[in-house]
């Protein structure tokens, strides 16, 4: 159990971190595809929170940057803004849990994901004769290679290498994430789209998220490193960033 000081200062820096990501939730970054919405600087964020945090606090953390834009009137909570939610905690708590040393459950989460969208009959599995999920799958492949050298004392966590891995898999557990429960609402529940928009959706955003995450994950680790080697010098014996 932490002291009561060491909690106190856990809980105004990750308010802190929560006020932040709100503002930067506030500017625009990518256009969704459907929808008015849109993808914002907090996916840049997003997995600091996760690695800083860990994936209990740092998805908290997100969820209430995310809340905080609702009352902003940046998110509405429909069929179209909660996958944005569900798509930033799942970010979260891919780089905590890969940041505290969890490193089967960093990759269970984003491989269960990717099982489950190959199963809902909903999802769109090839577009022009490629699968839907290759980026994905190149990603989560990329995080296991650098957990395993990781775990065996090859490579630090403040690795730019480590950084930039979790950061891409969180982002692109994120983006599939989204997509499972956009279409869960968007097509199954609400019947806002027929299945055959939703596959039109879909061969465009399989061109578009590959770019767009690599994008997110390289500004994120623009952004970790520093922060994750200040934090280190500061608390060396912190198991989330040594």
């Amino acid at each position: 159990m932490l002291r009561p000081k060491r909690r106190t200062a856990l809980v105004a820096a990750a308010s802190s971190f929560a006020a932040v990501y709100a503002v930067l939730g506030l500017v625009p970054l990518s256009k969704l595809v459907v929808g008015a919405g849109f993808l914002s600087a907090s996916k840049v964020v997003a997995p600091i929170g996760g690695m800083v945090f860990g994936p209990a606090v740092g998805g908290l953390a997100a969820v209430v940057g995310d809340f905080i834009d609702v009352a902003l009137g940046r998110i509405v909570l429909d069929a179209f803004g909660i996958p944005i939610l569900a798509a930033d905690v799942a970010i979260a708590l891919t780089a905590g849990l890969a940041f505290s040393g969890r490193r089967v459950a960093a990759v269970v989460v984003p491989v269960a994901a990717l099982a489950v969208y190959v199963l809902d009959p909903v999802s769109v599995l090839l577009v022009a004769g490629f699968p839907f999920v290759w980026f994905h799958s190149v990603g989560f492949v990329l995080l296991g290679f650098a957990l395993l050298l990781e775990k065996r004392g090859a490579l630090s966590r403040l690795s730019p290498f480590f950084i930039g891995a979790v950061a891409l898999s969180s982002e692109l557990c994120g983006q599939l994430v989204g997509t499972l429960v956009g279409q869960t609402l968007q097509v199954q529940v609400y019947s806002l789209l027929s299945p055959d928009a939703w596959a039109a959706r879909t061969s465009i955003v399989f061109w578009l998220y590959p770019p767009e995450r690599s994008v997110f994950a390289a500004l994120s680790l623009l952004v970790a490193y520093p922060v994750l080697k200040a934090l280190s010098r500061k608390a060396p014996a912190d198991p989330r960033v040594s």
